[in-house]
């Protein structure tokens, strides 16, 4: 009983020494988010029922998505999904219902998408600048799949489309898909053993990406941290019935004509580094999306 009690002082001050590092780190990180002066929003609100649902901005999938029987109804945000000041097209893609064959005449898309000038603006001060919706007619084309584009123009004080444009082709690279299986697997590992320092930094681009491009700061990031505590459940080795989700039943999709790529479930289209577990307040878990690229000259996927 005394060495069972002296490994679990061990594992216990490791976990504590990791939560430590990923704070350390975390804080490195946010000192990097670069500071706009002008901090222009833009996000799109989707309704959609009787059909199932994806959202797609410059051909880059949103990580959120609309893919239940169910009636849903979302606020997507976009900044990080608009690389450059210019035209933009968003893209809903329309599925039947689970257990149907075509798009129906009871199906229902419409959507908004709208601007804020700065991202603390009210809601009541967001403009519409586009609107749309699926036909009136949807029904009687017996479609198995319909695209509803649109285009819009937005303005950001950003530019990251290099990091896009000069990345290669992925789709001819030759044993792509076990490649992709691979760099999954990898992530998958860190979060079998808890590995929640690791995890971070594979995911330290992704994130300053987004937390920059979303004018996140350092103080709003550290709140959240120590409210949701993400990132040291991530770290944890001793949840009850910790479940990592396997790399199994996806699929491999291609985005950005083929610039990027991921794994999705087959069945709902979701992301596949999901981790369920049980803690203090019961069940939870969480899902991070993951977006593969090769960066010109570099034979290693990286997160987009």
């Amino acid at each position: 009983m005394a060495l069972n009690g002296c490994a679990q002082e061990k594992a216990g001050k490791k976990l504590i020494d990791m939560e430590k590092e990923i704070v350390v780190f975390q804080d490195q990180l946010y000192n990097k988010i670069k500071k706009y002066r002008k901090r222009p929003l833009y996000l799109v609100q989707v309704n959609k029922k009787n059909c199932r649902a994806l959202v797609l901005c410059n051909n880059i999938p949103h990580w959120l998505t609309l893919y239940e029987n169910t009636a849903e109804s979302m606020s997507l945000y976009l900044n990080n999904y608009i690389p450059k000041t210019g035209s933009q097209l968003l893209t809903v893609r329309v599925y039947p219902r689970e257990g149907e064959d075509f798009i129906t005449e009871m199906a229902v898309v419409d959507l908004e998408i709208r601007f804020a000038a700065d991202k603390d603006d009210g809601v009541d001060q967001y403009k519409t600048i586009k609107q749309a919706e699926l036909p009136a007619d949807i029904g009687t084309k017996k479609l198995k799949y319909y695209e509803l584009e649109v285009p819009f123009t937005a303005t950001v004080p950003y530019n990251f489309s290099a990091e896009l444009s000069n990345a290669q082709d992925l789709k001819s690279i030759q044993g792509i898909e076990n490649k992709v299986v691979e760099k999954y697997k990898q992530l998958q590992g860190y979060l079998v053993k808890g590995d929640g320092l690791s995890f971070a930094k594979a995911f330290e681009n992704s994130d300053l990406k987004s937390s920059t491009y979303l004018y996140a700061t350092k103080q709003e990031l550290i709140a959240d941290d120590q409210a949701e505590n993400v990132d040291v459940q991530r770290a944890r080795l001793d949840l009850k019935n910790r479940k990592v989700k396997s790399i199994e039943q996806y699929e491999l999709v291609f985005f950005a004509d083929g610039k990027l790529a991921k794994l999705q479930s087959i069945k709902d289209k979701k992301e596949m580094l999901t981790v369920d577990f049980e803690d203090a307040n019961g069940q939870s878990g969480f899902e991070k999306p993951v977006l593969l690229y090769l960066p010109a000259g570099s034979k290693d996927l990286a997160i987009w």
